[in-house]
């Protein structure tokens, strides 16, 4: 009788397709390098409103925002803390980046990390005046106060959050939220790494909420046609597009 090992294969099929994936990454990062570092400023800009935002919507108090504007800048880039494997060189950055830092338990990790350093940084004074050029419209002779760590935990967990949402529909790839114990990668790869039109409604976005200064009632529909406009354009992309890497 012919004992046919279907797990056994599924797993080579997949062990196969990472491969792959590992190697057009670490030929992509060796070739491209110099127009990938032009990329990863849409990164650092994206990544970085949208968590100073979010840290704007969820704070209670408008004395806790400078604080908080930290929080969601160093929560949503910490995610990409693990870009110095690009040191090794560009096949284990192609193989490992987002590997970890971006499975749930990397999010876990990266939230209380970032949470810990700006609760640090709070004892610094003038890290708390950090926000004023990025989100509150604060008045200078308003007091400043370190914001509590339960409320910096949330900012810089959201941030990361929107951080993986962000890279999730690149086409980068290496996107395995259930690490280690599942390759599934939720990857749209709808669009490139930089998008003129996500760049440029996140800045608006952000604008608008940092110069209005509207109260918060009136900035949730600001931040609902942001979203709503980002869902609707990748969802385009995602249906009438070409897929796209890195």
């Amino acid at each position: 009788m012919e004992i046919h090992h279907f797990e056994d294969e599924d797993e080579n099929e997949d062990e196969d397709d990472r491969e792959k994936n590992f190697k057009k990454h670490s030929k992509t990062c060796a070739a491209f390098i110099d127009f990938s570092a032009s990329e990863d400023l849409m990164d650092f800009v994206v990544h970085s409103l949208a968590g100073v935002g979010a840290a704007r919507l969820i704070a209670p108090r408008r004395k806790w925002l400078p604080q908080l504007s930290l929080a969601g800048v160093v929560g949503s880039l910490l995610m990409d803390g693990d870009s110095w494997l690009y040191l090794i060189g560009p096949d284990t950055y192609g193989r490992y980046h987002r590997l970890a830092s971006h499975s749930v338990l990397g999010l876990a990790v990266s939230a209380l990390v970032s949470a810990g350093i700006v609760r640090a940084a709070g004892a610094v004074r003038p890290w708390r005046r950090f926000g004023w050029f990025v989100a509150p419209n604060l008045p200078k002779t308003q007091s400043i106060s370190p914001a509590p760590f339960s409320l910096i935990l949330l900012v810089t967990a959201v941030a990361a959050f929107l951080h993986f949402c962000f890279d999730a529909i690149t086409g980068y790839g290496n996107m395995e939220p259930l690490w280690p114990w599942s390759h599934w990668d939720p990857s749209l790869c709808a669009v490139r790494s930089f998008d003129t039109f996500i760049f440029s409604m996140t800045l608006g976005w952000h604008l608008l909420i940092r110069h209005l200064d509207w109260p918060r009632r009136r900035e949730w529909p600001l931040t609902l046609a942001w979203l709503l406009s980002i869902v609707a354009y990748v969802a385009y992309r995602v249906h009438a597009g070409p897929k796209t890497f890195w």
